[in-house]
């Protein structure tokens, strides 16, 4: 039987941003042993996928094979591999929560750099999850039974990862359902969940702290609430300011202007139309970032209104890319000290209908010991290389916040509640 909830309780579950560095994750139990896999909490994307080290499949005698494969693009990463059934569960007894037939897929070929984090659950929705049926393209190479695991590609002309996912994308569609999703249409949890996000990057206090040591650190410590919670007034102060979500394909909202200190607003355009089945909306709230990135325009116009309050600041934040760019280190702390920050403002459709205006100080997008003891990192990036006219609403601007993902408000449309988190306890 599945693991299951007592009725109306949410689950609260720590997550962490030692593992991924630049996300957080949860711990989820995989297959008939329990094995914990670390996985990358990323509301930009809907598939379950777990890299095979921290799951060994070959030991699990409660997966069940499938014809399926998927593979996906993840910014410069990406990934290709099978899809599986088998146990997930959440949590200790007696408030475990899982399912006996999630949909898993294994990363086995590509080049995903998940640091060291063990793979990601997708909590977006089910239009982001698509895999494909290899039955007719197996049984035409004598794989019998027609079955992606045992992966039965690897030592073939087809192990290089760009001819593989060409090969895959030609094979007829199959729409998967997100674990997430599944959960909640058997009942197991509420259809919402919150998170607790103090930073973007991973705080490294000393050199040379391990794993263990950054995970112990509170700031890198969050919360995952699944199936709830406004009710978790431990965790939030104040009041909900509550964004619309205007497209259940990711969390799509409307980015109306950015707004540099005291300065004018800086209108955002409409998505262009072009790329409507594409993006759906100007702006996306994803977990799986860990940078503000910013429509070009409207990039340039930030970046052009810090320079008019001193040329200083984007000379440094320059730098800094060329600085990551090269060798993916930041600049000292000092420097960014030094310099007096604006906070920058971003103005969102609400969901009553007016505005919801979100505070992004220089200590979320300019994020102290990120990375290494004592250097920072600016987290606003222009558009990305053939991506749509839409910005990415990352980690920056939900630090310091408690923010719940309510997927089932407004007869389904939805909505994200936002308040101010509760300081870490420690830190």
């Amino acid at each position: 039987m599945d693991a299951q909830p007592p009725a109306a309780e949410d689950l609260h579950l720590p997550i962490s941003l030692a593992w991924a560095k630049g996300a957080y994750t949860v711990s989820i139990d995989f297959g008939s042993q329990a094995r914990e896999a670390r996985l990358i909490l990323d509301t930009g994307s809907s598939t379950l996928v777990v890299l095979p080290h921290a799951y060994a499949p070959d030991d699990d005698a409660a997966l069940d094979a499938t014809s399926w494969a998927q593979q996906l693009h993840y910014g410069r990463g990406h990934w290709t591999g099978p899809v599986v059934r088998t146990r997930v569960a959440f949590g200790d007894a007696p408030r475990a929560c899982g399912l006996e037939d999630a949909q898993v897929a294994l990363a086995t070929t590509g080049a995903e750099d998940f640091h060291d984090a063990d793979g990601i659950f997708g909590l977006a929705y089910g239009g982001l999850d698509t895999g494909h049926d290899m039955a007719r393209l197996l049984a035409a190479r004598g794989v019998d039974p027609a079955l992606t695991w045992p992966w039965p590609f690897g030592g073939t002309q087809d192990a290089d990862a760009d001819a593989l996912a060409g090969l895959i994308v030609q094979q007829p569609p199959v729409a998967l359902a997100p674990l997430f999703s599944q959960l909640a249409a058997r009942g197991r949890v509420r259809d919402r969940f919150g998170l607790l996000v103090h930073r973007a990057l991973v705080h490294v206090g000393e050199a040379g702290a391990d794993d263990a040591a950054l995970d112990a650190d509170p700031l890198n410590r969050g919360v995952l609430v699944l199936g709830g919670g406004e009710a978790c007034g431990e965790l939030h102060d104040g009041a909900f300011q509550d964004i619309r979500i205007v497209h259940d394909l990711y969390y799509n909202a409307g980015l109306v202007a950015v707004q540099v200190g005291d300065g004018p607003r800086i209108p955002v355009p409409p998505l262009d139309a072009v790329y409507a089945d594409r993006a759906a909306s100007n702006a996306i709230l994803d977990t799986g970032s860990s940078f503000v990135v910013l429509e070009q325009g409207v990039h340039d116009a930030v970046m052009a209104d810090l320079g008019r309050l001193d040329p200083r600041l984007p000379a440094l934040a320059q730098r800094f890319r060329a600085q990551f760019g090269k060798d993916g280190q930041g600049v000292p702390n000092a420097e960014v000290e030094a310099l007096d920050w604006p906070v920058l403002t971003f103005h969102l459709e609400a969901d009553d209908g007016g505005e919801v205006a979100l505070a992004c100080g220089p200590e979320a997008y300019w994020p102290r010991n990120a990375m290494s003891a004592g250097q920072a990192f600016f987290l606003l990036m222009p558009q990305l290389p053939g991506w749509p006219n839409q910005s990415i609403l990352g980690l920056p601007l939900m630090a310091g916040r408690f923010c719940v993902f309510d997927r089932d408000a407004d007869g389904g449309r939805g909505r994200v509640r936002v308040a101010s988190a509760r300081p870490p306890a420690g830190a």
